[in-house]
C-alpha cells in the first residue's frame, strides 16, 4: 500500500505543478492581450511588464491552487479508475481514503502555505502592482501620476474622511469632507477643504477650509467658520493613504483585525462587512482542501469511455462551490448570517457532502 501512495503523491504533485504553470501562463496571456494596445500605442517599456508580473505572481499563485488542486485530483483519480484501479483497491478490502490520504496531506500543505503567502506577501505584492499598473500601464509613458479616487475611510479620532482623489506623489487630497462623530455616532462637526497637502512637519494643511458645527438634530449651529489655510484632524499619514487603500484585499489578517479596532465606534453595517472578510482570510485557505474533497468522488468512473466524463463531473461540482462561497459571503455583510458563518458555511457544505460521496465510493 506504501507504494501505492508513493506513486499517487508523486503523480498529484507532478501534475500540480504542470496545472499551476499552466494556469499562471494563460492568465498572464489573457491579461496582456486586454492591453495590448496600450503597450504599443505609449511604447510601455518590457521591464515595466515583467515588473508587473512579477509582483501579481504571488495573488495569481494563491488563487490558482485551489483550480491547481482540483484538476490534479481529478486527473490522478480518474486515471486510476479509468484503469480499474480505484475498483481493484476498494475490492481489496482497503478503503478509498487510503488513496486520497496523501493528496489531502498534500493539499494541506498547500492550504498553509496559501495563507502564509496570502498574508505575508500578497497585501505588499499587490499594492506594487497595482501602481505599476496604474503609472505605467494603462496611462503610458505620459508622465501622468496615479491616483487613487473617491477614498472614503473611517479614520483615528472617530471621523469619516472623504476625498475625491489622493495623489500620492504630491501627497495631496482633493475635495476634502471630514465629519467628525461622537461616541453615539452622531456627527458633530463637519469640515470642508477644497484641498489638503501633508505638510513636512507631520501633519495635513488644508486649503479654502470651512468648519460647520452640528447640533443634535443634525442642523448646522451658528456661522460656519471659514479659513484660508488651517491645520486639519486627520491623523492618517501618506502612507496610510497610499498603502493600505482601505482595501480589505490590501490587508493582511493583523492589519485588518487592526483597522477594526480603529473602527469600534464605527457604524455596525461597516463592522460586520469587514468582520466578514477578517474571518473569510482564515477560511479562503482551504479552498483547495474542499475542492479536492467534493471534485474526487464525482470523477471516479471505471472504463475508459467514461473517463473524460467523470472527469468533467468532478470539476463542475467542484466549481458549484464558488457560486455558494458568493452567496454565503453576500449574506454575511447583508446581515443574514453570522460573520463566521458567512466565511465557513460555504466550506462546511461542501467539505460534508465530499465526505459523504467519498464513503459512499468506498
Amino acid at each position: 500500500m506504501r507504494i501505492l501512495e508513493k506513486y499517487v503523491t508523486k503523480s498529484f504533485i507532478g501534475a500540480f505543478f504542470l496545472c499551476i504553470t499552466l494556469l499562471m501562463v494563460l492568465g498572464v496571456i489573457g491579461d496582456i492581450l486586454g492591453f495590448l494596445d496600450d503597450i504599443f500605442k505609449h511604447g510601455i517599456p518590457l521591464p515595466s511588464i515583467l515588473a508587473f508580473y512579477f509582483y501579481l505572481a504571488p495573488f495569481a499563485f494563491v488563487n490558482m491552487i485551489p483550480f491547481a488542486c482540483l484538476l490534479s485530483a481529478v486527473y490522478v483519480f480518474n486515471t486510476l479508475s479509468k484503469n480499474h484501479e480505484v475498483t481493484a483497491v476498494v475490492a481489496s478490502g482497503l478503503s478509498l481514503w487510503k488513496l486520497l490520504r496523501p493528496i489531502l496531506f498534500v493539499t494541506f500543505v498547500l492550504c498553509l502555505f496559501t495563507f502564509i503567502v496570502n498574508d505575508r506577501v500578497v497585501p505588499e505584492t499587490m499594492r506594487k502592482a497595482t501602481r505599476i499598473r496604474q503609472e505605467e500601464l494603462e496611462q503610458g509613458n505620459e508622465g501622468k501620476g496615479y491616483e487613487l479616487s473617491d477614498l472614503a475611510v473611517y479614520g483615528r479620532g472617530d471621523q469619516i474622511i472623504y476625498a475625491k482623489n489622493y495623489l500620492p506623489k504630491a501627497r495631496q487630497l482633493n475635495d476634502v469632507i471630514i465629519h467628525k462623530q461622537d461616541a453615539d455616532h452622531n456627527v458633530v462637526e463637519k469640515v470642508n477643504a477644497r484641498l489638503a497637502k501633508w505638510n513636512e512637519k507631520g501633519y495635513w494643511s488644508g486649503e479654502d477650509v470651512i468648519m460647520f458645527r452640528v447640533d443634535a438634530e443634525g442642523d448646522f449651529a451658528g456661522d460656519p467658520e471659514v479659513f484660508e489655510k488651517k491645520k486639519l484632524s486627520i491623523k492618517e499619514t501618506p502612507k496610510d493613504f497610499q498603502d493600505n487603500q482601505w482595501d480589505p484585499r490590501f490587508m493582511s489578517f493583523g492589519q485588518l483585525a487592526r483597522y477594526l479596532k480603529v473602527l469600534k465606534v464605527g457604524s455596525y453595517s461597516t463592522i460586520r462587512r469587514l468582520l466578514v472578510d477578517l474571518n473569510y482570510k482564515l477560511a479562503f485557505p482551504f479552498t483547495a482542501m474542499i475542492t479536492v474533497l467534493v471534485g474526487v468522488p464525482f470523477s471516479i468512473e471505471t472504463g475508459r469511455a467514461s473517463a473524460l466524463i467523470g472527469m468533467a463531473k468532478g470539476m463542475t461540482v467542484a466549481i458549484m462551490y464558488l457560486p455558494v462561497m458568493a452567496v454565503c459571503l453576500a449574506l454575511g455583510k447583508g446581515g443574514v448570517l453570522p460573520p463566521v458563518a458567512a466565511a465557513w458555511l460555504s466550506n462546511v457544505i461542501f467539505a460534508g457532502v465530499g465526505i459523504y460521496f467519498i464513503n459512499r465510493k468506498s
